[in-house]
């Protein structure tokens, strides 16, 4: 739960100074923080974590995508108000609230944790398994469905920046705090596995709401995604080593 975190606040920071340093605009400053610091934890992650550790290690991964989840409806709003062209940017805790409770994968992961203690559902594990099965191509379709590769000339120094945090600093940061506390093992792995994934698909939808850099954001999403299958190769090769 922490790597998420972790990262979302290096990409506030490192985009702050960024913007200070180049004077690029608030709401691309913005859009920057949320495109580069939320990873595409179920979508990407969960066929990749599959591919790599196998079917066991999903859990984690789902853990992360939560709390993923959860920073993109709460500081994530927060921060596409605060960098929108909207005039009022006000936070309203009662919207927040809102898209946190009625999430679906937050509904469903609340029921399979209660529901199975009070009725005998070991009759669908076949079915269950079957159905399971069906997420990483599903996942992977509809991201294919999703790609978008339209690059403004004048946006390559912010789409650079973007995917330099995406896919090398960020994961370098929690492999270093990892490195740190003297944490290894294959929840770690999985772990920082997950924040070595591309931009959060998801996160468009944000953008594009709050009247953000939409342009950016797609263009970031899109190339990510393919740059991500191959970088994800490497920090797994470094987690393999080090993290063992």
């Amino acid at each position: 739960m922490l790597g998420p975190v972790l990262v979302l606040t290096g990409s506030l920071i490192f985009f702050y100074i960024l913007e200070k340093v180049t004077n690029i605009s608030k709401r691309t400053s913005h859009t920057l923080m949320l495109i580069a610091g939320l990873s595409n934890t179920s979508f990407v992650g969960f066929p990749l974590i599959t591919a790599y550790f196998g079917t066991k290690a999903l859990p984690i991964g789902i853990v992360s995508d939560q709390m993923t989840f959860f920073l993109l409806s709460t500081v994530g709003v927060v921060v596409a108000m605060k960098g929108s062209l909207k005039k009022k940017n006000n936070v309203d805790i009662r919207f927040i609230l809102k898209r946190v409770f009625t999430f679906p994968p937050l509904i469903g992961a609340l029921l399979a944790l209660t529901v199975g203690r009070l009725v005998d559902l070991s009759g669908l594990d076949d079915f269950f398994k079957i159905l399971g099965s069906t997420v990483s191509p599903i996942a992977l379709f509809s991201i294919g469905l999703q790609l978008h590769f339209g690059i403004v000339k004048s946006e390559i120094p912010n789409i650079t920046y973007a995917l330099v945090y995406k896919l090398i600093l960020a994961p370098a940061i929690v492999v270093l705090v990892a490195l740190m506390m003297g944490l290894k093992g294959e929840i770690v792995q999985v772990s920082i596995f997950e924040m070595a994934m591309p931009s959060l698909v998801a996160t468009s939808i944000i953008l594009s709401q709050f009247k953000l850099n939409s342009k950016v954001g797609n263009s970031v999403i899109g190339m990510s995604i393919p740059l991500g299958l191959l970088s994800t190769y490497l920090w797994y090769q470094v987690l393999i080593t080090f993290l063992m």
